[in-house]
């Protein structure tokens, strides 16, 4: 999970910065979008899907070396910020209601 402390000014150009220059190319390599949110706050949110961080670490590094990547970093240089703070979180999956014997399932 990804979190940032967007610039509201800014909002729609991080969007669209994602979507054209950043989406296409983790997708390319094998990352999964499980969604993208904002709250109300200011805070943008990305949840992706790795198998394992063992694949989170080889998708990076392939993302990392694609020739977009670096076009893209080029491109973020030339435009305001889009966020104040970025954080991000490793979760994995938690057991399910019925795993843990909720009495409301």
């Amino acid at each position: 999970m990804q979190i940032y402390q967007a610039v509201g000014e800014n909002l729609a150009i991080f969007h669209d910065y994602f979507r054209i220059h950043l989406l296409p190319v983790q997708l390319r390599h094998g990352a999964r979008l499980v969604g993208r949110w904002e709250t109300e706050d200011g805070r943008v949110i990305a949840v992706w899907e790795y198998d394992d961080r063992e694949s989170y670490e080889h998708i990076q590094a392939e993302v990392a070396a694609d020739p977009a990547t670096g076009w893209a970093e080029e491109l973020r240089r030339e435009l305001p910020a889009f966020f104040t703070e970025r954080d991000e979180v490793f979760m994995r999956s938690a057991p399910s209601l019925e795993a843990l014997g909720d009495p409301a399932v």
